[in-house]
């Protein structure tokens, strides 16, 4: 699959290269039959997007974290919901893009390792470190067992096993280092089954594999919602004990399959669906409104991925990205900056200075982690390398 404005895709035979088979399922051509999709993703709202939703989840856990009166308007109409479920449609539009345009598999996840671990090993160990001092225990038991199971569990994406540093953020309401982490281990997961699904797309048929992975991840999610209304049970994670056992597992890895599902569906159908946004605006308007007053949220998939695909193509805004994209470093860092403002006093001190300066740090670092870690580890090939206006998965 080749690309300059849009997509070329020969398709010679049902036993060609993976995108050729790709396309041949997706459109139910025989062999040896020229297709040609002329695709232009270059002018698209994205990353715009991606920094708006990570800033959602960072005021919604300013309110949660801090508890202060004022900021509840945060909590009470930003969903962290909404903002991971639309990140995740997001990955399944650009990562599939992503695989499908990569040489190869080992391509493919060079890139991926490429954009998501530098930042993330370098928080991990930052916060390991500088947050030394605010601990309540001498050095000695800090840097015990406590602390490299920390390293060791957060480094392989497996925050949930240990969310605390030892006596660090313990008279915080929560002493979790980082919160905002436990969806990147589903973004790990999404990356491994990408090509399991091309291959097997390629064997049986793009709708009926996509299809058939969108039912499943419904099944999990919806199915331990309902046991989650049958009766309560003990929560698993201590990071989100607010959560009974099933509602924890419905929202983690599959359950969230269905969203990057929907993603790739967008990719998939994005030329049929590109000439009608006007009314997939509107459709997307009643879907929510339906879901919000009458679905309490079962409809959400729809109505998110009719957003993300109207905001992130209908109009151009610009390039967005011209000096970086931030919303990656935002979403990574702005937990513990949060964590270390409560635990030094400053929320209960002055809570505007605390709205302030949590916004402005998170910011800053977010800045510099896009300056000095992620766009260091690029490929030369990446358009943010290249100065190319097209955004990249």
């Amino acid at each position: 699959m080749e690309q300059s404005l849009g997509i070329q895709v020969s398709v010679k035979s049902r036993s060609g290269n993976a995108a050729e088979a790709f396309c041949y399922h997706l459109f139910g051509m025989p062999g040896d039959v020229k297709v040609r999709c002329e695709t232009d993703f270059s002018r698209n709202n994205l990353d715009c997007l991606r920094l708006i939703l990570a800033s959602i989840v960072a005021l919604f856990h300013l309110s949660v974290l801090s508890k202060i009166s004022a900021f509840s308007i945060f909590g009470r109409y930003l969903s962290p919901h909404f903002a991971v479920n639309s990140f995740f449609v997001i990955s399944g539009f650009l990562i599939y893009r992503s695989y499908t345009r990569s040489s190869s598999i080992r391509s493919y996840f060079e890139k991926r390792v490429r954009r998501i671990y530098p930042a993330y090993f370098t928080i991990v160990m930052l916060a390991a470190i500088a947050l030394c001092p605010l601990s309540t225990l001498p050095l000695s038991h800090y840097f015990g067992m406590g602390f490299w199971k920390y390293l060791g569990a957060n480094l392989l994406f497996l925050n949930f096993l240990a969310p605390s540093l030892p006596g660090v953020f313990a008279s915080n309401d929560i002493p979790a280092i980082n919160g905002a982490l436990w969806t990147l281990k589903i973004e790990v997961a999404f990356y491994l089954l990408v090509p399991v699904i091309h291959h097997l797309s390629e064997r049986f048929g793009a709708r009926k594999i996509i299809g058939a992975f969108f039912i499943l991840s419904c099944a999990w999610k919806y199915g331990f919602a309902w046991l989650a209304t049958m009766g309560g049970s003990p929560a698993l994670f201590s990071l989100d004990s607010s959560r009974t056992f099933y509602e924890q597992m419905g929202a983690q890895f599959p359950g969230q399959l269905l969203y990057f599902c929907a993603g790739v569906l967008l990719l998939l159908y994005f030329d049929t669906l590109k000439q009608h946004f006007q009314s997939i605006a509107i459709l997307t308007a009643a879907l929510f409104l339906l879901d919000h007053w009458i679905m309490r949220g079962t409809l959400d998939v729809l109505w998110i991925s009719g957003l993300v695909f109207v905001f992130g193509f209908w109009r151009y805004f610009g390039n967005f990205s011209k000096y970086g994209d931030f919303s990656y470093g935002v979403y990574i860092v702005h937990f513990p900056i949060l964590q270390t403002l409560i635990a030094v006093g400053l929320a209960r001190f002055n809570p505007a200075i605390f709205l302030i300066a949590s916004l402005s740090l998170t910011g800053l670092t977010g800045f510099l982690m896009w300056h000095l870690v992620e766009n260091r580890f690029l490929a030369s090939s990446s358009h943010y390398r290249q100065g190319r206006l097209d955004t990249p998965a």
